[in-house]
Order: C-alpha cells, then structure tokens, then sequence
C-alpha cells in the first residue's frame, strides 16, 4: 500500500517548507490548512497509509483533539505532533493518547527526516503483522470444529493419548486430526503450531 504523509498545519510557510524537504526523500505529502478541510478530504482516516504530521495548536479544532478521537476510534496511523509552544504538560498528554513522537518548531530538518522516516516504517511493520494475522486467519477457518478443538488441546501442552481421553476418541483419530492440522496450516509440529498461532487462536478468531 502507498505511504503518503499528512501534513496539517495552518501556517502555509511551513506547508510549503516542509512538504518540499519530504519531497526530497521522494516521500509523498498532503498538505491540509485545518483540521476540518483533512476531515472533509479523508473520509475513512482507517484506510490511511503513512504517517501524520500534525500541528497542535490551530484555528478551529486542535490537533491534540483530533489525536485524542483517533485513539478513542483506534486507529493506528502514527501520528507525530508538531509544536511552537511545547510544554510538559503538552508533551505528556500527546503520548498518552498515543503521539509517535513530539517535535517543536523550529522543526530541525534532519531530525524531521529522521522522525518520519522512523514512523513509515512502524506503520509498514504494523501493516506487515495485521496481513500475517488475516492470512493466519483464514487457515484456521479451514479446520474443522472437532480439528479446532484438536488443535486448542495441543497447545494446552496436551498428548494424544490425553487429547482421544478428553474428546472420547481413539488415539489413532486424534493423530489423523493432527496431521490434518498439520497439512491445513503448513506447519509441522506442535512448537510451530503454539509459536505462530498461539496469539490469534481463540474462540473469538476462528468461530
């Protein structure tokens, strides 16, 4: 997916100065006056792709506003706040509701690039992880009811033996539930099956 960087910062001086320095990085910028004109080009913020670069203090809603919806809605874009009046308490309350990182302006270039160039790559890894997790999905909707019962059995550290005394099955049906588990997920062996998906199977993720 594309990254782009969103800039919305009221003072068209640093819009321009700062979207011709990312551009030097071949980083793509929109650039937003307000915090309103955003919201009503970027209907479906969920679907961004990059990172924000935000102003805090502006005509209209704050940018420290917009951050506190956005952590309330849950969205994980990062977000790196910019400011002309940092202070403690500003700083402290923009990564409680989850800032990236916390600039004040003068924004040193070098650090600038730095900074973003930090949050593309979290956002691209966190993107990476979430596709993992669907595909990780889908293979577990292809397990049967009774291979997912197998399957939450093995990671409790159970044997087969105790497996078929528990699900009242034969020792020889819960080994061809295993090697189905198995060929299904592309693993082999129960190590790999708690390792990869242990954080996803749960009764939640594979109704």
């Amino acid at each position: 997916m594309e990254q782009n960087i969103y800039l919305i910062d009221d003072d068209q001086a640093i819009r321009c100065s700062l979207s011709a320095l990312l551009a030097t990085m071949g980083w793509q910028t929109l650039a937003y006056a307000n915090i309103l004109e955003f919201q009503q080009r970027v209907v479906e913020p969920q679907t961004l792709s990059g990172c924000l670069l935000l102003d805090i203090r502006m005509p209209g809603k704050s940018g420290l506003t917009l951050l506190e919806e956005w952590q309330q809605q849950g969205l994980e874009i990062p977000v790196i706040i910019m400011t002309g009046h940092g202070n403690i308490d500003l700083c402290r309350r923009a990564f409680k509701n989850g800032a990236f990182e916390f600039l004040t302006k003068p924004v040193d270039a070098d650090l600038l690039i730095e900074t973003v160039g930090g949050a593309l790559e979290h956002q691209r890894v966190l993107q990476q992880r979430q596709q993992q997790i669907v595909e990780l999905n889908e293979k577990l909707h292809t397990l049967s009811t009774r291979e997912q019962q197998v399957a939450r059995l093995i990671m409790d550290g159970k044997s087969s033996k105790e497996i078929a005394n528990d699900l009242a099955l034969s020792p020889r049906t819960v080994e061809a539930h295993r090697a189905s588990i198995f060929a299904k997920l592309a693993i082999n062996s129960s190590l790999k099956l708690m390792k990869v998906y242990g954080g996803i199977f749960s009764t939640e993720s594979v109704k």
